[in-house]
């Protein structure tokens, strides 16, 4: 058989493997043992590139000993984020980002009698290790250890590949200690070498076949051998495809499924997986449409609800999922979801059989029985959404635990839920911005019916669910990505149908879709039109809008928001298209684009995001800003289509803000009483601008955790903060402003609305037919005295948080307004909002123990001209105020000449009850005193 073989090189050499290979981490010797000096060799400017710049790269490693094929490290020596010089790499001399490190694996690790190394695992940083060098996913680096005298193949990588007609595969072979080394195909040696430990040959493809390789080292009494596969294949068959067949997986009978996939320009497919033992097998290539476009394979003899795990095997050697797969196997994390018992029975990768990630088919699936298929969908100016990342929402971490806190959010008002993207992204702890498979719900949350079960429940409740839809982008795993880029993870090339090269727009991250190209387009309706038909998803927030884009910003934010009219045709061509048939699914962008396109496309139909964060943080702190901006009809739009918040996911909260920089005087905004107050207020005026609303999970109750100290990271819940007498304040405040909204459509929709919000004290004026609103506010930090309030007219208007009545006479009155105070008055009477919410009086709100009643006194009591007030020692330079039960400061001064009694005339006064305050830049006294 040998004249079927052309060697068109069979030669022994001896190289630095470093320098040689284009992998990030390699070794010398090639083979490394568990007790022999080892040099690691890591190029930083390869995979997760963190380090490439690196003036200084450190090694965190650690020895795996629990079996060859863990991943779970022990004997860990250095610590993590330290400048520890021993774990110091050196620059390889003549090159910028070659680093490398040597130890003895055995010498190095403090090992107990018995344990065996079976790999080294390795993660590159800098001093602090505030940056990594990983793998191009983000995983950390193993090296096999040799167990003993053994040959492997270091190329090619996988046990099995295909060639066609023609081409040509180099196959190479390393051994633990130099030996006898050779290679035969199918019985036949074609290379051999003696006293080597590395033998190298070209294999060429000249004939159809299968053809086995076998890899022989032998050393005196000992002998290894190791196999590799390869599969020699003509031309894909042309056949059209069979009549309704579509991309992906169509399940034909309980027995049957016909695969198609979309792989334009590409020689040949085949179809691997647990039904033919993952081999290459001539019987399972795919035929390919006439036009070059589609490849399919009608798969028979499956077993009824038996998972199957598949791979498509496109030209050789690249291994994908099918993209639009409902199910991913993934090689890195399943093992994490089944040791947690996230997934229910969850089939383990197929380790040793395959690499790269994988998808499931199966037949006779039981469909979910879906309960509430009747149920209210808000208007879109009557939306309160509620954005959510499952990861963080409750410390389990799943679906199912969404759905027990739903009864939370009913109570709360909310009538919409947002998710952040559950469909399956890389990594199990993420935010869901990196997606691979566009049409697998992620594993980590649990399973696809238990995301059904969460939208049928919200159904129930009259919640409707938004998926928050990522389509800008796809990362290095995704399908479309690896059937055209560079290396196994690496960006699209040139001719990629779905992905540009470079992205056109300054904002993205992972690889940027070609919105322009059919390709594109034709996979964006699928996507839109599968998770509204299939999971009955209410609509969508489309991440990073602005990107949908071919027009090249470069590194320019400025042109890149300005109006651009192809992006308009894009969008309107996305609407239209989901439209046809879902006519009342919510279409969201997150755009932030010139303000006449963003009104061109509201006004068309679609919804957008309007970030008031900036402003509302400010306001947290202690500053005045005008926020009209969160109000359409000041963009000039014509429809109610702007969903404003004060947070969101991209956002700091505003708590933290008030907590950690907010002013500290007049009031002491960073007090939490304080801080609960300014937010109080914030909120009242928030949802009385009319139109849709947004809140991110658990600003309701004033959450306060640092976004931008670990900006993906596990943020801890704090449900425990709803314990706090303060916090619930500001939850009851939420709840009652959306009730209003949820109950009147004078915050939605009214026939008039007036927005009064340039100067300190703002007002909010709405009118829906015989119902009225006003909301004045205090945004200063100083009390308002005496000031004119405006009402729309004379007569009766009613407190809502008090069910105080009162009478206008005119259309003003005048009212004191201390620091944060805000007061909502409607024309009729409502019921009042539970609980209490509001900022205390300060002449009930005065507690004893504040005081120290041996040293701060105010006397005679009851008084008559003037008062005597002796107050603490400590206290020698201090501002005080006499205030009224209304809250007016009658009286005020500063005690700057030491001693410690101080006399204030009070004839003026008229008989009552009054408070003396007692303030310096540490602490504030007060004490109750009367007048005869």
């Amino acid at each position: 058989m040998k004249y079927i073989y052309s060697i068109l090189s069979v030669f022994l050499f001896i190289f630095l493997i470093a320098f040689e290979t284009t992998a990030q981490v390699t070794t010398i010797p090639s083979f490394p043992r568990a007790d022999q000096d080892i040099k690691i060799i890591y190029d930083a400017s390869k995979g997760a590139t963190g380090l490439q710049d690196a003036t200084a790269v450190y090694v965190h490693i650690g020895a795996v000993l629990a079996g060859p094929n863990s991943s779970t490290w022990a004997n860990v020596p250095f610590e993590w984020g330290t400048a520890n010089p021993d774990a110091l790499m050196t620059k390889v001399e003549g090159e910028d980002t070659i680093w490398e490190w040597e130890l003895n694996p055995n010498d190095f690790f403090d090992l107990n009698e018995g344990e065996i190394i079976y790999r080294l695992g390795i993660v590159f940083r800098n001093a602090d290790g505030t940056r990594e060098g990983k793998t191009e996913t983000n995983q950390d680096f193993f090296i096999d250890l040799s167990q003993g005298f053994q040959v492997v193949f270091t190329r090619p990588s996988s046990s099995s590949i295909i060639l066609g007609i023609g081409e040509s595969e180099e196959i190479r072979i390393i051994s633990s200690e130099e030996a006898e080394l050779s290679l035969s195909v199918n019985g036949d040696e074609v290379a051999s070498a003696d006293n080597a430990s590395e033998l190298a040959y070209t294999f060429t493809a000249i004939a159809e076949g299968t053809f086995e390789i076998e890899a022989k080292a032998s050393k005196g009494a000992e002998e290894d051998s190791a196999n590799l596969t390869i599969s020699v294949v003509g031309a894909s068959p042309q056949i059209p495809l069979p009549a309704g067949a579509i991309k992906g997986i169509n399940y034909v009978s309980d027995t049957e499924v016909i695969l198609v996939l979309e792989a334009p320009g590409k020689r040949n497919a085949f179809v691997i997986g647990d039904f033919n033992d993952w081999q290459i097998r001539g019987d399972y290539q795919m035929n390919q449409t006439p036009d070059s476009e589609l490849f399919w394979f009608k798969l028979s003899g499956l077993t009824p609800e038996e998972e199957y795990i598949f791979q498509y095997l496109v030209d050789g050697t690249l291994r994908i999922g099918d993209p639009y797969a409902d199910k991913v196997s993934d090689p890195f994390h399943d093992n994490e979801i089944i040791q947690q018992n996230r997934y229910p029975d969850l089939k383990p990768y197929p380790d040793g059989k395959t690499e790269f990630q994988a998808t499931f088919l199966q037949t006779a699936q039981k469909p979910y029985e879906w309960k509430y298929l009747d149920y209210n969908k808000p208007a879109p100016e009557e939306l309160v959404v509620y954005e959510l990342l499952v990861r963080d929402f409750d410390e389990r971490r799943t679906f199912k635990a969404v759905i027990e806190r739903l009864d939370y959010l009913k109570e709360l008002g909310i009538n919409a839920i947002e998710l952040l993207p559950i469909k399956e992204f890389e990594g199990n702890l993420s935010w869901g911005y990196n997606p691979s498979f566009f049409f697998a719900v992620d594993k980590f949350y649990g399973t696809k019916n238990h995301l059904k079960e969460l939208i049928d429940e919200a159904h129930k409740r009259d919640m409707v669910v938004i998926a928050d839809m990522v389509l800008n982008h796809a990362f290095g795993q995704n399908p479309f990505v690896r059937l055209y880029n560079d290396g196994d993870y690496g960006a699209p090339t040139e001719d990629n149908p779905w992905l540009n090269r470079v992205a056109k727009h300054p904002f993205n991250v992972g690889y940027d879709f070609n919105h322009e190209s059919p390709y594109t387009q034709a996979f964006v309706d699928t996507v839109n039109n599968y998770w509204l038909t299939e999971y009955k998803i209410d609509g969508y927030r489309f991440d990073l809008s602005k990107g949908f884009t071919q027009v090249n910003s470069g590194g320019d934010v400025g042109f890149w928001s300005q109006r651009d009219e192809s992006r308009i045709a894009i969008w309107k061509n996305i609407y239209d298209r989901l439209k046809e048939k879902h006519p009342d699914a919510y279409v969201i962008l997150e755009h932030f684009a010139d303000n006449s396109e963003e009104r061109e496309l509201a006004d068309y139909g679609m919804m957008f995001w309007g970030n008031l964060n900036n402003d509302f943080r400010e306001i947290a702190k202690g500053a005045n800003r005008n926020f009209d901006w969160g109000y359409y009809q000041t963009r000039g739009w014509a429809k109610n289509n702007l969903i404003a918040y004060m947070e969101s996911h991209d956002e700091e909260r505003t708590m933290w803000e008030s907590l950690t920089s907010g002013q500290t005087s007049p009031v002491n905004i960073r007090q939490l009483k304080n801080a609960v107050n300014r937010n109080q207020l914030m909120a009242a005026f928030f949802f009385s601008i009319p139109g849709p609303k947004m809140l991110w999970q658990f600003e309701e109750f004033g959450y306060d955790l640092e976004l931008n100290n670990d900006r993906l990271g596990i943020k801890p819940t704090r449900w425990e903060y709803l314990d706090d007498p303060e916090r619930q304040r500001l939850f009851r405040l939420y709840k009652a402003m959306i009730n209003l909204k949820n109950d009147h459509n004078a915050f939605n929709n009214p026939e008039n609305a007036e927005l009064n919000l340039s100067q300190a004290v703002k007002s909010i004026l709405l009118k829906d037919g015989n119902f009225e609103v006003v909301l004045h506010g205090n945004f200063a930090l100083t009390t308002a005295n005496n000031v004119s309030l405006d009402f729309p007219r004379a007569g009766k208007w009613y407190n809502y948080f008090t069910g105080e009545e009162i009478e206008v006479t005119g259309t003003s009155k005048t009212f004191r307004l201390r620091a944060n105070e805000f007061l909502l008055f409607t024309s009729e009477p409502l019921e009042m909002p539970e609980g209490e919410i509001l900022m205390e009086e300060l002449i009930t709100s005065i507690d004893k123990e504040e005081v120290d009643l041996s040293s701060f006194k105010i006397f005679p009591v009851p008084a008559s001209n003037q008062i005597n007030v002796n107050f603490p020692k400590d206290l020698n330079q201090f501002n005080y105020r006499i205030i009224d039960v209304t809250g007016a400061v009658l009286s005020e001064g500063s005690h700057l000449t030491g001693g410690d009694n101080l006399q204030v005339d009070i004839r003026e006064f008229k008989a009552g009850l009054y408070i003396f305050e007692v303030f310096d830049s540490r602490k504030v006294l007060r004490k109750r005193f009367i007048k005869h």
